[in-house]
């Protein structure tokens, strides 16, 4: 077995470190009042739903306990959590060397992780606009209607900018990771090629050979 660090898998491991300091990072989605910056922020994001039961950051803004926004951040849990586990598959397989024997696993896995992490920047989007409506609609405070829901925004974290590295490595990834089988299945091809010329040309030489015997032959 061959250690080897293609740049797929160098890309797999950047991303394995993007994506998982941006599950650690709890910062995804802020909320907070435009007219007192330095008031009182509610903060969401992948590490809010691991304890969802004994958070006591209002939910408000997501609908509620089981509001469409929180299950959308439990969905955002899961697909970032899933993105992890593909790209650590991947990094792994492809660092052993799998990749030579069965690359279209390799392959198969480095697009799987492209796909998974492109669909976190899907969920996210789907749970800002959520909290952005519910806003918009007033819905902050445990039961209750705050005051000044007019002035609250919800803002972009820094954990989602982490996870957008994260992203870019994984498509990278993917990216190096198709070339190389298609660079793998060109020079198959040409080998492929040369090894039938190199069969042909010895029984032609042959063919010729008998003609000239037969020729030189006084029968």
């Amino acid at each position: 077995m061959t250690l080897s660090l293609t740049p797929a898998a160098v890309c797999q491991c950047f991303t394995l470190v993007s994506l998982c300091t941006s599950i650690a990072d709890p910062n995804w989605i802020e909320v907070w009042n435009t007219t007192d910056p330095s008031g009182k922020e509610f903060i969401y994001g992948v590490a809010f739903t691991l304890h969802a039961a004994q958070n006591l950051t209002d939910t408000g803004p997501l609908g509620g306990s089981h509001g469409l926004g929180m299950w959308l951040l439990y969905a955002l849990a899961a697909v970032c959590y899933g993105t992890v586990l593909f790209s650590s598959s991947s990094f792994l397989l492809d660092f052993l060397g799998v990749g030579a024997t069965h690359p279209r696993l390799i392959g198969a896995l480095h697009v799987c992780t492209a796909v998974l992490s492109v669909a976190i920047l899907g969920v996210f989007s789907a749970c800002m606009s959520v909290i952005s409506r519910n806003l918009e609609n007033g819905m902050l405070g445990k039961g209750g209607v705050a005051a000044d829901e007019k002035n609250l925004k919800a803002d972009v974290g820094e954990s989602l900018f982490i996870a957008m590295l994260g992203i870019f490595f994984s498509c990278s990834a993917a990216a190096f990771s198709l070339r190389s089988q298609s660079e793998s299945s060109v020079t198959l091809s040409r080998d492929y090629a040369d090894e039938e010329g190199g069969d042909t040309e010895p029984l032609l030489g042959g063919a010729e050979r008998e003609e000239l015997v037969g020729e030189a032959s006084p029968d």
